[in-house]
């Protein structure tokens, strides 16, 4: 694991606040457009996969970080905003926010507007499907621009996050069926979305508190040498409430060697205390654990990467256990929604 001090991350955003902070009046002083293609100029050789928007009129001003709906650059845009120093009249946002009101759009001579889009919700292995219908007319050659102008207008609406990290398969209705079709205008859709994310699949946010419910799962995977594997998980149900939480976007993973009911016992005592650990002040949540060929694996979701190496380490060398441990960036619980029904 790097450190800080070594991470190019790190680097790379203290390089781009410091021109930032080193440009402000100057910057102060154009017009938002110019504005906005300075900011990009800055940030463009450090981060060549995200952009800076700017909401308001110079010299106070919104600097919106955005990814483009990219989710594999988000943990870019998090450590931008995350350190990002105190500037005069300037305001810093992680991703695009959600849309206040009705909006419309034209591009290559096409007009959509929210008020044309129709949109249905359903729980599907654990995130919100979508079903879209035109309320109007669209000419056969203009399907698929519009169907791409709808992704946009539904990244405006639900905010860039939610959309990229809570929204599962995207389908459009046929226009044959698009009259009978009883979805809710796009423009009073993200209250309903937000109900299904809350109501429907249970995703409330709420930290779990007490004995956590647990549920047991076998499960079979093919090798690469085509054996079938076999794997018994231990699944927490009562992580679901937290599914989605954009502080608890990094998995944690310590897999430990359980050939003997010892090194089980061991590995349990493990996870019990990284457990502990980490569910103080809710920095993170055990999600689930897989014991396969001889090894158990256990993941959590946690809010602070480097902390949580470092709670899992010094656990590791004080036990003496030959623990293997993995950090990955998953904001939508990839690893955890794999074993959900």
């Amino acid at each position: 694991m790097p450190t800080h001090e070594t991470d190019p991350r790190t680097a790379a955003c203290a390089a781009f606040w410091n021109a930032v902070s080193e440009r402000l009046p100057a910057l102060q002083a154009l017009p938002a457009r110019e504005l906005m293609e300075a900011l990009n100029e800055l940030l463009q050789p450090l981060f060549p996969e995200l952009a800076v928007e700017v909401a308001g009129e110079p010299p106070a001003f919104k600097l919106v970080l955005t990814a483009h709906g990219a989710t594999a650059h988000f943990e870019d845009v998090m450590a931008l905003a995350r350190s990002s120093p105190k500037l005069a009249g300037v305001e810093v946002e992680a991703f695009r926010q959600r849309a206040t009101e009705g909006f419309g759009m034209r591009m290559n001579d096409f007009e959509l507007a929210s008020a044309d889009l129709r949109v249905r919700q359903e729980p599907c292995d654990g995130l919100v499907a979508l079903e879209i219908a035109f309320a109007k007319p669209i000419p056969m050659d203009m399907q698929d621009h519009a169907r791409h102008m709808s992704f946009i207008m539904l990244d405006h609406v639900l905010g860039e996050y939610d959309f990229a990290v809570k929204v599962g398969p995207v389908d459009f209705v046929d226009a044959a069926d698009e009259a009978a079709f009883d979805g809710v205008p796009l423009d009073d859709f993200a209250p309903a979305f937000d109900a299904c994310w809350r109501d429907e699949l249970g995703h409330t946010g709420i930290f779990p508190t007490g004995e956590h419910a647990w549920s047991g799962l076998e499960a079979t995977r093919e090798a690469e040498d085509g054996r079938e594997i076999e794997a018994m998980v231990m699944r927490n149900d009562s992580a679901n409430a937290l599914l989605g939480r954009a502080d608890l976007g990094h998995r944690l993973s310590a897999a430990v060697p359980v050939a003997s009911g010892e090194e089980l016992a061991q590995a349990r005592s493990y996870e019990d205390r990284l457990s502990a650990l980490l569910q103080t002040h809710e920095a993170g949540c055990c999600t689930h654990v897989v014991l396969e060929e001889g090894v158990r694996t256990v993941s959590y979701q946690v809010a602070d990467a480097a902390a949580a190496i470092t709670h899992a380490q010094a656990l590791q060398e004080e036990m003496d256990l030959p623990v293997t441990l993995a950090l990955a960036f998953d904001p939508g619980w990839a690893s955890y929604r794999a074993w959900l029904d």
